[in-house]
């Protein structure tokens, strides 16, 4: 079983000679995922690729690859088995209708339309770290865009989005098992409060995708409560960690190279193709959810048995040089930036439109009110994220000079 440095704070800061060093080991590597425990990680840009759009060879959820349970785990408890059947986690017929329940509201057309009300919340944040001197791009301004978006589109009443945002930070902030029963108590209310909501909205249909989702039908399906619960946790987890991460580690190479951000802030049209390279670059979300072989088989010259997990190392495919020239260069203005951050194949992410539209009103916000945003702290001061398969800086300290001079003169 190889060995590769993919948890480390090195590796987070400079990942690049890892990859290289995956991607040279084989298209198909073995290593040891903590928790999960032998896993085997897809690694270029072709084997990603295929395990992506191979939904006939590759089960998300394991009971369509031998397992008794769908998640794998016999242990799973209850309210993990539930949040657990969500599009992530099963496969076609299922996936198909939960998919086909819930594509309306994240076609491009619609988030194409929230474009303004996403910068009205960014604003709003930019203000509130203004006015309180915390200066934390990734705590008080990235983490709180995406919570803040979905709370508005799910259509929580204004009285309870500050709780239920506030539920979601610190689940965030849960880093290990020390912290597994905090975990569970914030999802029992998380479960208690909509389901509550559930209830309201099928008496009271205010607008909001609740109401959509609990009065979605498509060809005579609807969703079950547990399937409702599934669905809000699922826009909440998923959409807020890769948008999360996208900005912040956004906002900290576009400051580590300043003529890539010159180059943006000279041509706002070059927005939607930099923030492609910046999360190519990037790669927020680095793995795939695990899914499983569904039968023996060769798999890029690795052979697979039925049940092994596997997963497609996306960060080693948005750096492989046989698709991405110099890989490791930012380059704003790079021809055919398609990356894999997004996933592929029929688990192609849903909320793929709104990532990318606030990511790009993030940075237009961001660097309009502060052209001359400068890091906070030296960037190899900065600590990474320790949970695997994902990619961000804990905290992001900024400084704006323009605003220090401002106070220094006022003093």
């Amino acid at each position: 079983m190889a060995r590769f440095d993919i948890f480390s704070q090195d590796f987070k800061r400079n990942p690049w000679p890892v990859l290289a060093e995956m991607r040279a080991a084989g298209p198909v590597v073995e290593i040891s995922f903590p928790v999960l425990g032998r896993m085997h990680l897809a690694t270029t840009w072709e084997s990603v690729s295929d395990f992506l759009k191979g939904g006939d060879r590759f089960a998300a959820d394991a009971r369509n690859a031998g397992k008794s349970s769908s998640l794998g785990f016999w242990w799973a408890p209850k309210a993990m088995r539930i949040l657990g059947q969500n599009m992530l986690t099963l496969d076609d017929p299922d996936h198909r209708r939960l998919r086909k329940l819930v594509d309306v509201p994240f076609r491009r057309d619609r988030i194409e339309a929230m474009r303004p009300a996403i910068a009205r919340i960014a604003d709003q944040l930019l203000d509130e770290m203004q006015a309180s001197g915390d200066m934390d791009m990734a705590r008080r301004f990235a983490r709180q865009l995406p919570l803040r978006v979905i709370s508005e589109m799910l259509g929580l009443p204004d009285e309870h989005r500050i709780r239920v945002t506030q539920w979601m930070s610190d689940f965030s902030d849960i880093k290990g098992p020390i912290t597994v029963a905090r975990m569970f108590g914030i999802i029992g209310k998380m479960m208690g409060y909509m389901r509550e909501e559930f209830a309201r909205r099928r008496v009271d249909p205010r607008p909001g995708l609740v109401t959509e989702l609990v009065q979605a039908e498509a060809d005579g399906d609807r969703l079950s409560e547990d399937e409702l619960l599934a669905m809000v946790f699922l826009l909440f987890f998923a959409g807020h960690e890769t948008t999360t991460h996208l900005i912040s580690t956004s906002v900290l190479d576009l400051l580590q190279h300043p003529d890539q951000l010159e180059l943006l802030k000279a041509d706002p049209a070059l927005a939607p193709n930099a923030v492609e390279e910046l999360h190519r670059r990037n790669s927020p979300v680095q793995a795939t959810k695990p899914r499983m072989a569904r039968e023996d088989m060769d798999f890029h010259g690795y052979p697979l048995k039925r049940g092994d997990r596997v997963m497609g190392f996306l960060a080693a495919a948005n750096a492989d040089p046989n698709r991405f020239p110099e890989p490791e260069k930012l380059d704003l203005r790079r021809k055919d930036v398609k990356h894999v951050g997004y996933g592929g194949g029929m688990h192609l992410c849903l909320g793929m439109h709104l990532a990318r539209v606030e990511g790009e009103v993030a940075l237009e916000r961001i660097f309009a009110r502060w052209p001359d945003l400068s890091l906070g702290v030296p960037a190899e001061e900065l600590r990474w994220l320790g949970r695997p398969g994902l990619r961000g800086p804990v905290a992001l300290p900024v400084r704006v000079r323009q605003a220090e001079e401002r106070a220094a003169r006022a003093v």
